[in-house]
């Protein structure tokens, strides 16, 4: 349940507009319906508290604190206040069920340790037994009953361990919530009307089981096909052809708290590209889809390229696009997987078509080209990340460049520091800041924007201006990283860069733009044709999208442990990793180190390589 409420704030502002959503037991509010999330309250230890001289007030009592509610009217306070005691009612029969398993799963242990008890008294007792022989046939029965008690006893806990297991297991969470579901006509029809809108966007889909898949491509790319039909993320996952989707396949808790301080003792000081960070501190995407997500704004540099004879808004548009993808990582605090050494990612779209490729591990970096009829674009990410108990810190290292084929101006400019706050209290969020510096290497013109960071009223704020190669300044720039980006001369105002809507419940699903959701979704024809590097046939990644956070752990740790036996068998060998789609060169303008797309990736060129590919998951 969601809707505005008044909220009472202090003696001067007194009553006003919140925002207010009900997700399971925990009650969020916002400024404004989509805003930031200024507060919450966990329902399982509140008291809710009623005003028999003031029928539209609310007073939810945390135990610290008191949060006075009111209602516009009668008839949504009763709703308000059923939906929050149901609610507090689930919660607590979730509580219950927890302490029923902990009680299942504490007979379950005793069965098995009263069992080794058992046979180990009863292998001591017969051999002594058995030199009386007056009393021999009574062992010899004594033994046959003790094994067939074992035996019975044994597959007695066999079974409720195995069904324990399957409930454990499904997607709804608690063994309660399972018989919830099954259990509910509600619940089955929400499902129901649910995959009915799904159909219905998306027309009806085959699916198809990767068993099924893999039969089709056995013969001629026997490395994708042996990673897939012995995997068990892929086994437990069903695939179609559908070509977009709106959501991700498992909802993820927006409000979900995780206990930092089991985490800190190892995290903190130590640089996380060289750490394997646990896989709940992950969203499923990594390093090579993030720098595909500088694609979502290309329409940017499609503008840019169109503008003929004035080089220095062609400029600021290109700033409009180098600063978007900043929009996309608002409430996004999760770090995204570190790719293997040799793992590949391909997108293409309606305007360009991209490639990445992981071309080191120490220092991890991410290359990455993308080229369309107006723009070449290509940059490698090679990022420092720290962590001092306080906050999450991302430096990048490389440098970003484009070329507009109209004007064949090329670009380069740099990223700003990221910071994740509020990592052990409080709520968290991304802050960016720092200067962002853009030069245009063929006409001299150059610009800066100013990414503010965030202090008192001051939120997501940039700032900068445009020069050409005398000094002359020609724009200046103005606007928020988390809305949109303004040129402006003494004459006029042009928005060279706007954000994208998010879909709808994003928070649901790690803040997602509809670009970010679309990177990581895997169809028959592209388990099919991709070649089997690519991140979206990376199992721990597939697991954790899904929600299997356990065999996506397991996953993870094993695809870790495989690169280092890799890595140790090249060192070995006095061998030296070759990437296969890119080449380090010396940029002669910067004298900076760069990666060149070797053009050997697109039309589907790897096949004629396909037998050197890397076995990497």
């Amino acid at each position: 349940m969601e809707g505005y409420l008044k909220k009472w704030t202090n003696l001067f502002s007194r009553w006003q507009d919140r925002y207010f959503i009900l997700n399971e037991e925990v009650l969020v509010y916002c400024d404004s319906q989509g805003g930031q999330i200024k507060g919450q309250v966990h329902l399982k230890v509140a008291a809710l508290i009623l005003v028999p001289e003031d029928p539209l007030r609310i007073i939810i009592n945390t135990g610290t604190t008191e949060i006075h509610l009111r209602a516009s009217n009668i008839n949504e306070k009763i709703d308000w206040i059923n939906a929050l005691k149901q609610a507090q009612d689930k919660c607590l029969s979730r509580q219950n069920e927890i302490k029923f398993e902990q009680k299942i799963q504490e007979l379950l242990t005793d069965v098995w340790q009263t069992g080794a008890i058992f046979d180990e008294t009863l292998s001591m007792l017969i051999p002594k037994l058995e030199k009386n022989s007056q009393i021999k046939e009574m062992a010899d029965r004594l033994e046959s009953i003790g094994k067939n008690l074992k035996t019975k006893i044994t597959l007695c806990a066999q079974i409720v361990e195995e069904e324990k297991q399957k409930l454990s297991n499904i997607d709804n969470g608690t063994v309660y919530e399972s018989f919830i579901h099954q259990n509910s006509a509600q619940s089955v029809l929400r499902e129901e009307s649910l995959n009915h809108q799904h159909h219905q966007s998306h027309g009806q889909q085959q699916l198809m089981s990767v068993s099924e898949i893999g039969q089709q491509i056995r013969e001629h790319q026997p490395i994708k096909y042996n990673n897939l039909i012995n995997n068990p993320a892929f086994q437990k996952s069903k695939f179609t052809n559908q070509s977009k989707r709106d959501r991700l396949p498992y909802r993820k808790d927006p409000n979900e708290k995780i206990n930092v301080w089991l985490l800190c003792k190892e995290l903190i000081g130590k640089d996380l590209g060289r750490f394997s960070v646990p896989i709940i501190l992950n969203e499923p995407l990594s390093m090579l889809q993030r720098l595909a997500e500088q694609m979502e704004y290309s329409e940017s540099l499609e503008e840019a390229d169109k503008i003929q004879g004035d080089s220095a808004l062609r400029m600021c548009y290109i700033m409009g696009f180098g600063v978007s993808p900043y929009s996309a990582n608002i409430g996004r605090t999760k770090k995204p997987f570190n790719p293997i050494l040799g793992e590949t990612y391909e997108i293409q779209t309606q305007n360009c078509r991209f490639i990445s490729e992981q071309v080191s591990h120490h220092p991890p970096i991410s290359a990455g080209y993308a080229e369309s009829k107006a723009f070449q674009f290509w940059a490698h990410t090679d990022v420092q990340t720290k962590f001092n108990g306080l906050c999450f810190q991302v430096n990048p290292v490389g440098l970003f460049n484009v070329i507009l084929k109209s004007s064949n101006d090329h670009y380069q400019f740099n990223r700003c520091t990221t910071k994740v706050q509020n990592i052990l209290w409080g709520q968290q969020y991304l802050d960016h800041m720092g200067q962002m510096k853009f030069v245009n290497l063929t006409t001299g013109d150059n610009g800066v924007l100013e990414l503010i960071e965030k202090s008192g009223k001051s939120e997501s704020e940039m700032r900068g201006y445009v020069k050409d190669k005398n000094g002359n300044e020609k724009y200046k720039l103005k606007g928020f990283w988390n809305d949109r980006l303004i040129a402006y001369d003494s004459q006029r105002e042009i928005i060279v860069w706007k954000r994208h809507q998010l879909p709808q419940d994003s928070d649901w699903y790690y803040n997602f733009t509809e670009f970010a959701m679309q990177l990581n979704h895997l169809t028959i024809d592209m388990i099919k044709d991709l070649p089997c590097t690519d991140c979206r046939l990376r199992p721990d990644q597939l697991a954790f999208e899904n929600g299997w956070v356990d065999l996506a752990s397991s996953e993870k740790h094993r695809l870790e442990e495989k690169q280092r036996a890799r890595r140790k068998a090249m060192a070995a060998a006095n061998q030296v990793h070759v990437p296969m789609f890119f080449e380090e060169m010396i940029d002669p303008k910067t004298n900076l180190k760069w990666y060149k797309y070797k053009g050997n990736y697109f039309q589907q060129q790897w096949k004629q390589v396909g037998s050197e590919l890397l076995d990497l998951f």
